[in-house]
């Protein structure tokens, strides 16, 4: 496991998807050379771990008929989910992706790490250029609403480098962290160094590929259960060696987080949110 097998099986996916894509929009669109398929999110990444769900946004410029575009998008998506395959697909205008991307920070998020993968190229293009220019242009709207997320979802899922049962992905210091870490960058805000966390994402990746396994079912929190085997096929020489290493790096990628944070309220000249030892 690794980045490259992370990337193999994304680009695997993206063959079958972009032959299955085109093939579907010929037979139902008049015009079909006007619709784009899209990759957000972890998926946008090349980040696939084995039972990661496939995040997918379909884009067309509004000139087919709307029955057009469900036939052909229900005949692109029913085999898929026939052969088990989870997918969050969005259907959309450039005009309505926009839109609703100033309205839900999870949609701007994921369109920063949009990739194309079959259709209209320059369609792709647009979108993830207006996604880039009203991230960083609203960014004084946008960085609040990503730390509330943050300090919400620590809320719910609680610190990576401090639970006994961690979700790698939801925890704080976990791989959503890292995420949000890249969105902060992309912003322009401040610098921060990615290069810091490079070793942590690479664990935490690496821990979770174990976890899914060939388990399609497999989620991301890595129970008592679980922690022997991961161990094992990762070469560690039992459980807690294993653990003791994941909290390290969590608490790398917690640390940077903090630090952003700082520097973005020293940098601004206020506080957006309460710090988080104020609010416990």
């Amino acid at each position: 496991m690794g980045t490259r097998e992370r990337r193999d099986r994304s680009n695997q996916i993206d063959k079958a998807l972009r032959v299955s894509f085109l093939k579907c929009a010929n037979e139902h669109l008049s015009r079909p050379e006007l619709v784009s398929l899209t990759a957000v999110g972890g998926y946008g990444r090349g980040e696939l771990a084995p039972a990661s769900d496939l995040d997918l946004l379909i884009l067309h410029n509004g000139s087919e008929k709307s029955e057009l575009i469900s036939a052909f998008v229900n005949a692109f998506l029913y085999p898929l989910w026939d052969q088990g395959l989870v997918i969050d697909h969005s259907v959309r205008t450039r005009s309505e992706t926009r839109e609703i991307a100033t309205q839900d920070i999870r949609v701007a998020l994921g369109l920063l790490d949009l990739r194309h993968i079959a259709g209209d190229s320059q369609l792709s293009s647009q979108v993830a250029t207006d996604a880039l220019e009203d991230w960083r242009k609203n960014k004084d709207k946008f960085l609040p609403k990503l730390r509330k997320s943050i300090q919400d979802r620590e809320v719910r899922s609680g610190e990576l480098a401090f639970l006994l049962e961690p979700d790698l992905k939801e925890a704080r210091g976990g791989l959503r962290d890292i995420n949000a870490l890249r969105a902060i960058e992309l912003s322009g805000a401040v610098p921060i160094s990615l290069a810091r966390v490079a070793e942590s994402e690479a664990l935490i990746s690496n821990v979770r590929d174990v976890l899914h396994g060939d388990n399609p079912k497999s989620r991301d929190q890595l129970l008592l259960t679980e922690q022997d085997r991961v161990a094992f096929t990762l070469g560690f020489s039992d459980a807690d060696a294993l653990m003791l290493e994941v909290a390290k790096a969590a608490r790398a990628v917690d640390y940077l987080m903090d630090l952003t944070w700082h520097r973005i309220d020293s940098t601004g000249g206020k506080s957006w949110f309460n710090r988080r030892k104020n609010q416990r």
